[in-house]
């Protein structure tokens, strides 16, 4: 069987827009149109872009969160999660999620198992009702019903202690921890299932330098000893370098480059990437980078220009660039560029 953990082909997720006294549909939010990437076993993809490049609904889309809203979010979308490593046969995830009544709670619940998600907020995304033991030990409840009260509680206290917490902690309540520490509970939940990929939206961006270190490490320890993959969101591009194994750049939608994380990185191609990487802080006060300006503002995705989506503010648009949409094409080996002119 190939390695391919994830592959989404020409995913889209569009969001109605109402209007009117009688609220009707009077449009579309293009949130992400044709995005196409696979993540192997136990590798790293960052996703990077701008704020409203569509990062997040790319990974809510994947685990259900998005789909499971309205019908109609996902327009000709498919993405395949290999969770069955004896059954080689895809399973289409989005179309799980979205149509519940065809398919039942329990192969829902399978595929749930081997997908998790770690979100921005580690306060909002944990109840405040419950206990940090009754947190982790929810998913192990569902997932594994067949498991004794003690069992929970000693896989708990494990998984507590893997994250870097103590075992006591787990009567405590989230509002009693920092950043920090939140984010590891968040970690330990989405580590219960022993999932194949988890997918991290922004999961450092709400912390302090100092810890943001700390759980990047701690999160690259626990891949290392699971397996996992990871989906890695965020904006800061030193932080998805350091530990990414390739990058996605997204912009309002697409992904315009794909690549080794070292190419992407150090040798950019892309224009919107060169600007993004120019903007990147050296921490050598006696070096200098040449910093590029973009013109104008991203663009609504209610109203994308026709052509290329980055024209409007490229630095070496061409007239045909308002009229064609380019494809990712292979500018070296696995390093693909939406760009003709790059």
């Amino acid at each position: 069987m190939s390695d391919v953990l994830l592959q989404v082909e020409n995913l889209r997720v569009y969001f109605p827009v109402y209007g009117g006294v009688l609220q009707r549909i009077v449009g579309r939010l293009h949130a992400v149109d044709s995005v196409s990437f696979t993540l192997h076993r136990g590798e790293t993809l960052g996703l990077v872009g701008e704020s409203g490049s569509g990062k997040t609904t790319v990974g809510r889309s994947l685990v259900g969160i998005v789909a499971h809203t309205a019908p109609d979010v996902l327009l000709g979308g498919h993405a395949w999660f290999y969770a069955d490593h004896a059954n080689p046969e895809p399973a289409d995830l989005l179309q799980l999620f979205a149509h519940r009544r065809k398919y039942p709670r329990q192969l829902r619940l399978h595929y749930r198992r081997h997908i998790q998600m770690v979100f921005q907020d580690p306060f909002s995304s944990l109840n405040p009702r419950l206990s940090v033991g009754q947190i982790i030990a929810e998913p192990l409840e569902i997932h594994f019903p067949k498991l004794s009260r003690t069992e929970t509680q000693e896989r708990v206290v494990w998984l507590l202690e893997k994250v870097g917490l103590q075992p006591e902690d787990r009567m405590r309540y989230p509002h009693e921890f920092s950043g920090g520490q939140r984010q590891r509970i968040g970690l330990a939940r989405a580590l219960a299932t022993h999932p194949d990929l988890v997918i991290c939206d922004e999961p450092v961006s709400a912390l302090d330098v100092s810890i943001q270190a700390q759980v990047i490490n701690l999160m690259e320890d626990l891949q290392e000893e699971f397996g996992m993959a990871y989906l890695f969101i965020a904006h800061d591009l030193s932080v998805v370098h350091h530990i990414s194994d390739r990058i996605a750049v997204m912009y309002l939608g697409h992904i315009v480059e794909l690549g080794p994380a070292d190419d992407v990185y150090f040798t950019p191609k892309h224009p919107y990437t060169q600007a993004l990487i120019s903007a990147v802080p050296i921490a050598n006060p006696r070096q200098k980078r040449e910093r590029i300006v973009l013109r104008g503002e991203i663009p609504s995705p209610l109203r994308k220009p026709t052509g290329c989506p980055f024209h409007p503010r490229c630095p070496i648009a061409q007239p045909e660039c308002s009229e064609i949409v380019p494809e990712l094409e292979e500018k070296a080996p696995g390093h693909w560029v939406a760009c003709p002119y790059a």
